[in-house]
């Protein structure tokens, strides 16, 4: 039995990666993806590519939500338990690991926490968002949208079909993460995450409040920096791989065996 970890696969789009690690899985293995899993999005020929392909992997697909997802047809599928905390079945292969959750696999604790501020969301619309902050997760977007021009909504992804709100994790998952890690004394073997903390970015020259609705999960994932105690951080979005350090590890093309 092996654990492995790899970055966004965007659908089918950056899939290759998975082909040369396909001869040695077996059906009890475990392949992560930290995000922007893809197989929720047009409700139709496309998803049932990126369901049909991952389904002929022998082992089992565990994945994180990013921000690239289809929050309105991933919502409806149902909520139940496995690994001692709550996920949704999208097949019998296929399981999405939900935000604020800890996972014990093989013996190891998995902290995940979903969601990213899309950086491709179009100018109009980020003002829109930016000017609603304080309701950011009760606003309906998509009135504002189509309020705009034709050719600024041409500009920009739209709200409830190109982008979610749903992206950044709302402040009941937030909480109820810090409360299933103060169930465990606020320790855990791993953190599994769609984007990074503060100081990851930070490192790499970024801004971590450039979309200024990012800040409550940033501030959040700073906090699991100070407060929890943890062996190895992962992450993806950033579409990079790389160690900022011993414990935080970025993932894209890369895929490794988690322990």
């Amino acid at each position: 039995m092996a654990i492995y970890i790899t970055g966004d696969t965007h659908g089918t789009y950056d899939v290759n990666k998975i082909f040369k690690l396909m001869p040695s899985l077996t059906e009890s293995d475990f392949l992560i993806v930290l995000g922007d899993f893809g197989i929720c999005w047009d409700n139709y020929g496309g998803d049932n590519k990126v369901r049909n392909f991952w389904n002929r992997l022998k082992c089992q697909t565990l994945f994180l939500d990013g921000n690239h997802e289809n929050f309105t047809l991933l919502n409806r599928y149902h909520v139940s338990e496995k690994f001692g905390g709550k996920v949704q079945e999208l097949g019998k292969k296929i399981t999405h690991l939900m935000r604020g959750q800890v996972y014990t696999i093989e013996g190891k604790t998995f902290f995940t926490m979903g969601g990213a501020a899309s950086h491709d969301c179009g100018r109009p619309l980020d003002f829109i968002i930016s000017s609603h902050l304080e309701d950011y997760h009760s606003k309906d977007f998509y009135a504002d949208f189509q309020k705009l021009p034709k050719y600024e909504q041409y500009l920009c992804r739209v709200p409830g079909k190109s982008w979610w709100k749903e992206e950044i994790p709302s402040p009941d998952e937030i909480a109820s993460g810090k409360a299933n890690l103060a169930a465990l004394d606020n320790k855990v073997d791993y953190i599994l995450t769609h984007t990074a903390s503060s100081r990851v970015y930070h490192h790499l020259g970024f801004n971590p409040n450039s979309n200024p609705w990012s800040k409550p999960l940033i501030e959040f994932f700073d906090w699991l920096e100070e407060n929890v105690l943890f062996e190895h951080w992962w992450f993806g979005h950033l579409h990079m791989d790389f160690n900022y350090d011993a414990k935080h590890i970025g993932f894209y093309q890369e895929i490794r065996e988690a322990y």
